[in-house]
């Protein structure tokens, strides 16, 4: 049927970059745009490239086909037309949102989605590159609808087709439905009649109606069949038991919207599938929860199906259909037998929290399924369910008869709730770290308890490393990990496998392997970059994170993260992953150091910050002292003695000797006392405690600035071949920035070593990458502001709005420049200078250089 309205409108709109068509299921627009693609003359358009939209759309495979739609002339781009554009992946939606704002001239892009899509609208709006049809376009008019319902009620009576127009209310598959149960009604007209006064939904209402229209065997096929994403002859004839099933899905496409063919590489084949629409969806599962002969017997039917899929070691789609026709007691033995599997590959679905939600007196009265509905629960980050399940759980195997073949101590589910409930902080930690290690232990060394731990040993594992990452057991946490990767890729469980190597490379990190974490960092973001895992944004977050972190490190680092992954746009933690909310605390520090803002940076540090509600005392002992050292460097930077003895006290404290003579130091060099400092770090080189911070390579690169500057230059070349060679493997360049404010440039040491002994390429690339840039408090000298700078500023309102001159004028002043060099650097007079710096001793309440650049520096104007 002709849908001149729409066509108009997307006549209109396609000549545009993007055109987004939103409307919801069953409103016709993948046969609108069909339709107006047949008889279209649009260029550009006859020829449009269709895809059917779907997680595995990645943005490297989206960004591929509208290349291929671009053509190598000035000649316009051939559209593409994305059918359930609100199932691309985010990142591919992303990519196309980039294209709309940066390169409209590039895309020519028809969107049909169920929802409103996050693009930039106001601006490609304004400038005419995208338009946004919403589903009212999509109503009939009173003539289609009329026209509609005449064909598929089989009459022109005005009453009956006037009946359907309003109840339908132009939703053209409510039209077809509705007018299909009129006419098989024995009176059209009374039913008509009827329908009026019934203000019930119309899928309920017509769902009889439509059903008795059918044959019992198309009936049984629906039932079987409805529900599965798009479902081939040959799956429908395993599903419901019969031979013609492929027969007669042809004769229900046949039928108009109830079941259509789906189109592979734009052909039509016999190994194509079949979707049943939405509408007809729902009415199905409204009939299997009400029951009777039909429903019973395809509820028998899909059971047997499902059986002999289970058989043959199918558990893909076996879960799934046992709820859907309906099966709570089956579906309830499978997840008991099969629950970690099929929670771990259930992709993004809620299946297994489905299925709860709907047979709660079933689950109640199964303690067997409890643990597979925890572990769903803790990785949809429902702490609070997995908290309830576990709990119940841990009760229940506390009073059990003694069935569990291991005994209580050696049972691997509550091994694993108890480590779950330690990262929530509701029991000792290390008690909950040696119970599991005992079973890990068992289940390694015991045929027994390994045949009876086999399908929740990965899972244990996982959730072992993870808890030994958190305290600092990072040898036992590399182990632990490692053995969840193997065991899940021995028993297909891939999602598991990559979660457990993303926590590995934050493993390698802390052990000051940046390398090592770097490399595992991208194999995980390759494995999820199509990953359907409900985690894969957890997984894909830390894995970036651990990626940045090493990067940071390394001078020779891809400073461009791949948008995809990076953790600006995403940076997802689970709630009970502390390690890694930890080190977003770190990262996030780190990037305001790298923007200038010192002060933020310590506030960040000091503070638990927004991802970590722990005060510094409940740390682990070895994150403790990283954010402690963080800290020190921060205030370093800041030039803020008083932290710095704060910092080094809280060390000693803690035991960590080389760490607390490195924050020593520091403390010296700020203070001008060279005889100090390069003791303090020769001390912090010979006992450095952790691996992360690198301790020895940051002493050892401090002292040999201060030796050269005390006319040492033989051990200070001595110490800096040192500080290099403990760094190569790491190609950690974090000691090479320069901390010291009284010794030798970096840079300098740097260039000379390498002239005079030639040395290694990770020296050679160190001297390259200081050539020509300042030390770290050099640079930051100018810039920050002082505790004290602070204090007398404090009491000011708000920073005060400086012009752009007025900024360049003050970064000038600030790198020390005379109004002379100042004009010729502006290209302005001398008197224009003084205008702007008298307006900018006005602005900060300075009469001063020196006064307004202190404000300036505390309001972090420069």
């Amino acid at each position: 049927m002709p849908r001149r309205r729409l066509w108009q409108r997307l006549d209109e709109a396609a000549r545009g970059a993007v055109t987004l068509l939103a409307a919801p299921a069953g409103t016709g627009k993948t046969l609108g745009v069909v339709g107006w693609l047949r008889q279209t003359s649009s260029s550009g358009a006859r020829d449009a490239i269709w895809i059917d939209a779907d997680s595995s759309w990645s943005p490297d495979r989206l960004g591929a086909a509208l290349d291929e739609a671009r053509p190598a002339g000035p000649a316009d781009p051939r559209l593409v037309v994305i059918d359930d554009a609100h199932l691309l992946p985010g990142a591919s939606l992303h990519l196309v949102d980039d294209r709309l704002s940066n390169a409209p001239d590039s895309v020519r892009l028809l969107l049909l989605s169920r929802e409103s899509l996050p693009l930039t609208r106001l601006i490609p709006e304004l400038m005419g590159h995208f338009t946004f049809l919403r589903g009212d376009l999509l109503r009939l008019s009173r003539t289609e609808s009329t026209r509609l319902a005449a064909e598929h009620a089989h009459t022109r009576d005005s009453t009956i087709l006037d009946v359907v127009t309003r109840q339908a209310a132009g939703w053209c598959s409510a039209t077809v439905l509705v007018a299909r149960g009129l006419g098989a009604a024995p009176d059209p007209a009374l039913a008509a009649r009827l329908l009026v006064h019934d203000t019930s939904p119309v899928a309920a209402k017509v769902a009889g109606e439509v059903f008795s229209t059918l044959t019992p065997r198309q009936r049984h096929l629906l039932l079987c069949i409805a529900g599965e994403d798009a479902v081939s002859a040959s799956a429908a004839t395993h599903l419901s038991h019969d031979q013609r099933a492929a027969e007669t899905l042809v004769e229900l496409e046949d039928t108009g919207l109830l079941v259509t063919r789906t189109e592979r590489d734009g052909t039509e084949t016999s190994a194509a599938g079949y979707d049943v629409h939405p509408l007809l969806v729902e009415l199905v599962r409204q009939r299997l929860a009400d029951g009777g002969v039909d429903a019973a017997r395809a509820r028998a039917t899909v059971i047997r199906a499902v059986g002999l899929e289970m058989a043959r070691g199918d558990l893909t789609n076996a879960f799934r259909r046992l709820v859907r026709v309906g099966a709570p007691a089956e579906s309830a033995d499978l997840l008991a037998r099969d629950g970690v599997r099929i929670v771990l590959n259930q992709g993004r679905s809620d299946e297994v929290a489905g299925f709860v939600r709907a047979e709660p007196a079933v689950v109640d009265q199964r303690p067997d399924v409890w643990f597979a509905v925890a572990l769903d629960c803790w990785i949809r980050d429902d702490v609070e369910g997995a908290r309830h399940w576990g709990d119940r759980l841990l009760d229940a195997t506390r009073h059990r008869a003694p069935s569990w073949p291991v005994g209580e101590n050696l049972d691997p589910r509550a091994a694993c709730v108890r480590l779950w409930r330690a990262a929530l902080g509701l029991e000792p930690a290390w008690a909950a770290v040696g119970h599991a290690k005992r079973v890990v232990v068992a289940s390694q060394t015991r045929p027994a308890v390994r045949d009876a731990n086999a399908d929740v040993l990965p899972v244990l594992a996982h959730a072992l490393g993870v808890a030994q990452n958190w305290l600092g057991e990072l040898t036992d946490a590399e182990g632990s990990l490692t053995l969840a990767v193997g065991l899940s890729r021995n028993q297909g469980l891939p999602s598991l496998g990559t979660c457990a190597l993303s926590h590995l490379a934050l493993t390698q990190y802390m052990r000051g392997r940046e390398s090592a974490c770097a490399e595992l960092a991208t194999e995980v973001l390759d494995a999820t970059n199509a990953s359907g895992a409900r985690w894969s944004r957890y997984v894909v977050a830390r894995a970036a994170l651990a990626r940045e972190l090493a990067g940071m490190t390394d001078l020779t680092a891809d400073p461009d993260p791949d948008p995809e992954v990076d953790p600006q746009v995403d940076r997802s933690y689970h709630r009970g992953d502390l390690t890694t909310r930890f080190w977003f605390r770190v990262r996030d520090a780190r990037l305001k150091v790298v923007a200038g803002d010192v002060a933020e940076a310590q506030r960040l540090l000091s503070g638990p910050g927004e991802c970590l509600r722990l005060t510094d005392d409940q740390l682990p002992e070895h994150l403790r002292v990283a954010l402690l050292v963080e800290r020190a460097f921060v205030a370093a930077l800041a030039s803020d003695r008083d932290a710095l003895k704060e910092l080094h006290g809280a060390l000693e404290r803690l035991g960590a000797v080389g760490e607390a003579s490195l924050v020593q130091g520091l403390r010296a060099d700020r203070d001008g006392n060279r005889q100090a400092a390069a003791a303090a770090f020769e001390a912090a080189s010979a006992d450095a405690t952790y691996s992360q911070p690198p301790t020895r390579a940051l002493a050892l690169a401090c002292e040999a600035q201060l030796l050269d500057a005390m006319a040492e230059p033989e051990r200070a070349q001595q110490r800096l071949c040192e500080a290099v060679a403990v760094t190569e493997t790491r190609r950690n360049a974090a000691p090479f920035l320069g901390w010291t404010r009284q010794g030798t440039p970096i840079a300098t040491l740097l260039q000379n070593l390498s002239e005079r002994r030639g040395g290694t390429r990770w020296l050679r690339e160190l001297a390259r990458a200081g050539t020509g840039r300042a030390d770290l408090t050099a640079t930051y000298a100018s810039v920050v502001a002082t505790p004290r700078e602070l204090d007398e500023v404090r009491n000011a309102l708000e920073p005060p709005a400086l012009s752009p001159r007025e900024r360049e004028v003050l970064n000038e002043l600030a790198r020390g420049a005379t109004y002379a060099d100042i004009a010729a650097a502006l290209f302005v007079s001398e008197n224009t200078v003084k205008t702007h710096v008298s307006s900018l001793y006005t602005k900060l309440a300075s009469s001063r250089r020196s006064e307004a650049l202190k404000v300036a520096r505390s309001f972090h104007l420069l």
